[in-house]
């Protein structure tokens, strides 16, 4: 076992792992990070896109040398709007190697509280001791599965996440659950692979459309923040984190709801109407297996058969769903709905534990779910890391 008071671990190494672990290196705080790197992004399917603008969708650092404008000029590349999903794991992977070459892909086993220092039990049977941790984890342990499709063969259902491959659902008759953008996105993905796929949603079907930011010319940056999380008027108050943690309960939840409610891009729709079936405002009372085939009750009273089932419903923050954290751990970090109560640096009630990226959100607002939010708790814990506080 190794012992360092001083060392930082970063487990995640995702858009928030990445930035974190930049701005603190570049700070000179002694820094491990572990995760296998944009793991999540690596596996989406071949022709996904990024949902947010060029202006939200550059990973922070430190110095402001390696944005996506910088990556594709060193590449001799054209800007591409919406941006590839390969575009981006590119350019990951550039500003990786500058910034953060020597990642530890092994995954932590067991997360627990040592007297001052925190002691990591990695999955290669190493373990070491730290005296800070930051759980920057991402979004892929919190899929969020309805009741109905909890004991589903895998052959049958699956969450959009565990999914890479659409190419092997031509010709097949496939359910989509969900209005989001994963949702559609994927249906338009099948649809184009030859799948014969039905969109089935609780509400309405929603498109973003940046009205204003097409129609006032130079004043659009009134209206838009960079980050370009949320309507117009509300961007402007979710932009700011360290502001939106400081707004009463009643009116922090929902702002965020609102930021965060399903809806597909503007360069989707085209790919989704007309060519998919959309069921708006009906859910899935029941999922019956019957051989290969599985047979939908819907609330309107329709049945479907249908040869797979996706799960399109996004995801539900809940820290107890990280089970490397030792019990002993988890009971002492103070929690609301599953997220951890953070103070302005991103620390939890226990002492030199941070949590950045989705988990933050009850605090500071949904911008922790998108790319853009990474810049701020990179600087926030960075400052407390070195004392600059």
């Amino acid at each position: 076992m190794s012992v360092s008071s001083k060392t930082t671990a970063v487990i995640g190494a995702g858009p928030y792992g990445l930035a974190l672990s930049a701005y603190l290196r570049a700070a000179g705080v002694p820094t491990l990070t572990f995760g296998k790197p944009m793991e999540l992004w690596q596996t989406m399917p071949a022709g996904t896109c990024l949902k947010s603008v060029w202006s939200a969708s550059s990973l922070p650092d430190p110095t402001g040398h390696y944005s996506l404008n910088r990556y594709l000029e060193e590449a001799e590349q054209p800007q591409i709007e919406p941006i590839p999903r390969e575009l981006f794991l590119d350019y990951a992977r550039w500003y990786q190697q500058k910034l953060v070459p020597d990642i530890d892909p092994t995954y932590i086993r067991a997360l627990a509280r040592d007297g001052s220092l925190f002691r990591l039990g990695l999955d290669d049977g190493r373990e070491l001791s730290v005296g800070r941790v930051i759980l920057a984890t991402g979004v892929a342990k919190f899929a969020q599965v309805p009741d109905f499709a909890r004991d589903l063969p895998p052959e049958l259902a699956a969450h959009t996440q565990m999914n890479n491959d659409l190419s092997a659902f031509k010709g097949r008759r496939v359910a989509m659950v969900g209005s989001g953008q994963s949702a559609l996105e994927y249906s338009a993905l099948l649809h184009e692979q030859g799948a014969e796929v039905e969109v089935i949603a609780r509400g309405e079907f929603i498109w973003h459309s940046r009205v204003l930011y097409e129609r006032v010319g130079p004043a659009r940056h009134l209206f838009y923040p960079p980050g370009d999380v949320g309507p117009p008027g509300i961007n402007w108050v979710v932009a700011f984190p360290l502001f939106f943690r400081r707004l009463p309960a009643r009116i922090k939840q929902p702002l965020h709801m609102r930021s965060i409610r399903p809806a597909g891009a503007k360069w989707l729709r085209p790919r989704v109407e007309g060519g998919i079936r959309l069921t708006p405002h009906t859910r899935i009372e029941r999922a019956t297996p019957r051989g290969n085939i599985l047979s939908l009750k819907l609330s309107d009273g329709t049945c479907r058969e249908v040869d797979f089932l996706f799960l399109g419903t996004g995801y539900r923050p809940d820290m107890h769903r990280l089970t490397f954290l030792e019990p002993a751990l988890r009971q002492q970090v103070q929690a609301q709905y599953g997220y951890p109560l953070l103070d302005r640096w991103f620390e939890s009630s226990v002492p030199q534990l941070h949590f950045a990226g989705v988990l933050a959100g009850q605090t500071f607002g949904p911008v922790c779910r998108f790319i853009s939010g990474a810049r701020i708790p990179a600087l926030q814990i960075t400052r407390k890391a070195t004392q600059r506080v």
